[in-house]
C-alpha cells in the first residue's frame, strides 16, 4: 500500500483522533525534514540506526535514520516553512505552490478531518507527523489568529 496523507484543521482535532496513541513512537513520530526530487517526495525521520535500503520507486520514499545518506545526489530540494499549503478544491497537498502556475509537486490527500470554506490554507510547520504503523503522513493546518473584540 501507498503512504497515505492525512490532514486535520487544528491541533485540537488531532488530539481527539490520534490521542491515546500521542505517546507511542509507532503511531507518532515527528518529520524532520522533507525534500523533492522530481516527482518524488522524501520524508525523514529518526526512527531507525539501522542501515535499510530505502524503496526508490515509490513516490513518497520514506528514510528512517536522520538523512538521505548515500542517496543524496544534491538534486533535492527542502521543502521550507511556508512551502506547503493544502488546496481545498482539489484536496490536493501543494509542495512550492506558485502563483497562477501549478505547483512543483502536488499529492492528493487521503483524508481531510474538519470544517473548512474553499481556498488555499498553509500547513504548519511544526506540527508533521508519521505513522509508522499505518504508513501515514498527518500534518495540521496553520490556525489563523483570532482578533479579542
Amino acid at each position: 500500500m501507498a503512504t497515505s496523507i492525512y490532514v486535520y484543521e487544528n491541533i485540537a482535532t488531532y488530539n481527539k483522533i490520534y490521542g491515546e496513541n500521542r505517546d507511542d513512537e509507532m503511531r507518532e513520530t515527528p518529520l524532520l525534514d522533507l525534500y523533492i526530487k522530481g516527482e518524488q517526495l522524501f520524508v525523514i525521520t529518526n526512527t531507525s540506526l539501522h542501515k535499510e535500503q530505502p524503496q526508490l520507486q515509490r513516490t513518497i520514499v520514506h528514510f528512517r535514520n536522520k538523512s538521505l545518506g548515500e542517496w543524496e545526489t544534491g538534486e533535492e530540494l527542502l521543502v521550507k516553512y511556508n512551502c506547503l499549503k493544502l488546496n481545498i478544491n482539489k484536496s490536493m497537498l501543494e509542495i512550492f505552490p506558485r502563483f497562477l502556475r501549478k505547483p512543483k509537486l502536488q499529492f492528493r490527500i487521503g483524508r481531510f478531518y474538519g470544517d473548512l470554506e474553499k481556498g488555499k490554507v498553509k500547513i504548519n510547520y511544526e506540527h508533521r507527523f508519521y505513522d509508522l504503523f499505518r504508513d501515514r503522513i498527518n500534518l495540521i493546518l496553520e490556525e489563523k489568529d483570532v482578533k479579542k473584540v
